[in-house]
């Protein structure tokens, strides 16, 4: 009898996930939870997190003794919060553990080779977009047996990755060069190589993710569709309708809207003289008007075929004061370099960022990622 009557008392816990469209409320209605309890529960839960951004696969573990409500655990994708039979609600702690990832290029992607590394899809935006964004286009530079590095704080709460945290070491090795990026905020924030020269340039190599590029910059093109000889002084990228355009520097907004035979247009006011024409869009990016300031990276529009044009790309043009540049053969300068003492400090972190490295190539320590 003892057994049985143990039993009786025994926790159980439930673990229910959130369905597409499905709030917390209705998933604690599909746990059976009593109306009253139900009621503090989102109250509680709603005091730290915003219920409306709860997705798809967040998961609620409720346990109850008997029938009665003891505990829950929220797991959503940032955070973990645990809310006792008084509601009062805890979060758990987040911890850090460094690791190195490093891998080699397959089959021309680095997407590929990342995810194989146990990298995420986050991670592989900071890398191609913050760290290499303005040495290296990995649209078409990426090359079978190209070797990257990467050493990274992995974020967890209890057992949970959680994902990983800004770069902090990153390095890209192709056939003819060598690629180095270093986090460093002293005196600056940003990236930097191991001379301490900034990584950051006035502007990006190319303003979206295209597949090739179909028409380049030349003096004297036969216009499909004009059916006549003239000059392209830009660059088309062939994309996707949809893709993502974002502005290649700081700027102001100086037209967006219906031009001619170039459809749908940004055209972009940087300093220094320099102008930015983004042609062809299916639609501008919200808050995208004449005056507008934006920072360099900026979503300005996505990619389309309106205006004269046989199909989805983007029409890319660059011009300094009254003269057209071909984008491909810009070398835009860099910000400003690390200097005196604070150069001298910076070589000092790089030596010990180096036996860490070193460290963690060793012994290998990665930890499991699901």
């Amino acid at each position: 009898m003892y057994w049985f009557f143990t039993l009786l008392f025994l926790n159980t816990t439930q673990v229910y996930t959130l369905h597409r469209g499905e709030s917390v409320d209705k998933v604690l209605e599909r746990a059976e939870v009593q109306r009253d309890t139900k009621t503090e529960i989102v109250r509680a839960l709603g005091s730290r997190i915003n219920l409306r951004r709860c997705r798809a696969g967040d998961k609620l573990h409720i346990t109850s003794e008997d029938g009665k409500f003891i505990k829950l655990k929220y797991e959503g994708r940032q955070t973990i919060l645990t809310i006792d039979s008084l509601m009062q609600v805890s979060k758990l702690p987040e911890t850090k553990k460094l690791i190195f990832l490093e891998g080699a290029i397959e089959n021309g992607s680095l997407w590929g080779a990342l995810i194989k590394a146990k990298g995420t899809p986050h991670l592989l935006y900071e890398f191609a977009d913050e760290v290499f964004a303005w040495d290296i286009d990995f649209n078409v530079e990426t090359r079978n047996g190209d070797k990257f590095e990467i050493l990274v704080n992995a974020k967890y709460v209890g057992d949970k990755f959680m994902g990983y945290g800004p770069i902090i070491f990153a390095r890209y090795i192709s056939k003819n060069k060598k690629f180095t990026g270093v986090y460093y905020s002293r005196g600056g924030s940003g990236y930097y190589n191991l001379a301490g020269k900034s990584l950051q340039r006035i502007f990006l190599r190319a303003p979206l993710s295209y597949q090739r590029i179909s028409s380049g910059y030349t003096l004297r093109r036969f216009h499909p569709i004009l059916r006549r000889w003239r000059p392209h002084q830009g660059v088309d990228y062939a994309a996707p309708t949809g893709t993502p355009v974002r502005t290649i520097g700081d700027g102001r907004v100086t037209f967006a809207g219906w031009r001619r035979g170039f459809g749908r247009q940004v055209i972009i006011k940087h300093g220094n003289g320099f102008k930015s024409y983004y042609a062809h869009l299916s639609r501008f990016a919200k808050g995208i008007r004449k005056g507008k300031y934006v920072k360099q990276g900026k979503l300005i529009g996505y990619v389309g075929s309106t205006g004269l044009s046989t199909g989805p790309h983007l029409d890319f043009r660059l011009k300094k004061h009254k003269k057209w540049l071909n984008p491909i053969k810009l070398s835009p300068p860099r910000s400003k370099p690390l200097r005196g003492k604070e150069l001298e400090e910076y070589k000092e972190y790089i030596k010990a960022l180096s036996s860490v490295i070193e460290g963690l190539k060793v012994f290998k320590k990665l930890p499991p990622i699901p």
